[in-house]
This record gives C-alpha cells, structure tokens and sequence, in this order.
C-alpha cells in the first residue's frame, strides 16, 4: 500500500522568512517577559516564541498579543501533547514548536491552519516529522551536531525546511543560515540577562546583530 502523505501543510510566516531569528523566550517567571518582547519586537526582532515551561506563559502570550496586536508573530513552544497545544491555540498562538515529534500535535496544528515546528535530530526523526505536515522541522539540539549535520541532511532532502535551536550563540546564526537554515532558534544567547530584568538595550543590540547576521549570510 502506498502511504499518502498530507496534502496540505501551514507555510511559514511572512515575518519568519524575512527576518530568519526565532526568539525564543524561556523564562523562570513571567515579569519580564512583556519588556523583553517589547524591545526584541522594537528592534525588528518580531518572531517570539513563549515556553510552556515558563510560569503563567498562556496568560503572558494573551497579554501580549493585546499589546503588540500584528506587530509581532507569537507562538509557544515545549508544546508536548494536545491538550497544550490546543491550550496555545486558544491563548492566541500563532505557531506552535514541540522539543520532539509528535504527530497528533501535528495534526492540531494543521487542522487549526498554523504553522508547528515538531523538533528531531536524525535524519529518520527530521523526515518523520516532515511528511506528517511540518511547517518545517526544528533541528534540535542544534548545538550538540553543528551547521555541517543540517548541510548533510538537507544534500538528500532538499525540499524540507529545517529551523535549528537549542544552544546557537548569536555569532554562530550566519553559519547556519548559510547552512541552508530556513531560521534559527535563539535562546539564552539572545535574551541574556533580560529575562531576569536585566539590560533590555543590551537585548535590543543582541536582536540587531543577530538580523543582520542573517542579512549577511543570505546576500
């Protein structure tokens, strides 16, 4: 029997292809979530993916979708099971990222008409994780195989996208935009010290060097 794989899968956001940087912001508490996003977004840096793993973060990404309205594409990641996934939908979640594949949250994803970002690490995980409807699959850990492991994915499978996060210095986003990344994940390189109130235009440089390192790389 010849499978049939989806006919139909959510493309990337606008704002996603154009600036290629993910902000993804993990945080011990909400407080300073809403400055952070604020500045990232203020600085062009619009892509912002909240955590499940933060406290209150379903309530934070409904605050901040209020504040920054179209200014900004919100998503949620450590999305693990339906329940969450439909949870963030509800909450406003433009896209959905899983730290591993699952493919009933997949299927939500689709079915809501959002993109979702299922995470792999192989090649078998990262091809899995396409044919069942990703918008595009998140390399992860990133940092554990390097910009070479996307380079040798993507020679035999051209046509899946793949967005790598987990561990990626802000220095480091070039190389795997060259690489062949459709984006990348940037965590604790990126949001510092900012998450826990600390310096926001430190932040906002940080935001800066990290588009215009994409910038580069695709010139």
């Amino acid at each position: 029997m010849t499978e049939t794989l989806p006919a139909h899968r959510a493309e990337p956001a606008e704002a996603l292809r154009r600036t290629g940087v993910v902000a993804v912001l993990r945080a011990d508490t909400p407080e300073h979530l809403l400055p952070a996003a604020g500045t990232l977004a203020d600085a062009g840096l619009v892509c912002l993916e909240l955590t499940l793993t933060t406290p209150g973060a379903l309530d934070a990404l409904e605050r901040l979708r209020k504040d920054l309205g179209d200014a900004a594409d919100l998503g949620m990641g450590s999305v693990r099971s339906v329940e969450e996934a439909r949870r963030s939908l509800d909450a406003g979640a433009g896209f959905l990222v899983s730290p591993g594949f699952r493919a009933d949250v997949v299927a939500v994803a689709r079915q809501a008409g959002v993109p979702v970002y299922p995470a792999g690490l192989t090649p078998t995980e990262l091809a899995a994780a396409w044919d069942a409807g990703a918008t595009a699959v998140k390399l992860f850990p990133a940092s554990t195989v390097g910009p070479a492991h996307l380079k040798a994915f993507t020679d035999p499978y051209p046509d899946v996208r793949v967005m790598p996060s987990g561990g990626i210095g802000v220095d480091d986003v070039g190389t795997w935009i060259r690489a062949g990344a459709l984006a990348v994940g940037l965590g604790g390189a990126l949001s510092g010290d900012a998450l826990a109130g600390g310096d926001l235009g430190a932040l906002a440089d940080r935001a800066r060097r990290a588009l215009d390192a994409v910038a580069e790389a695709r010139s």
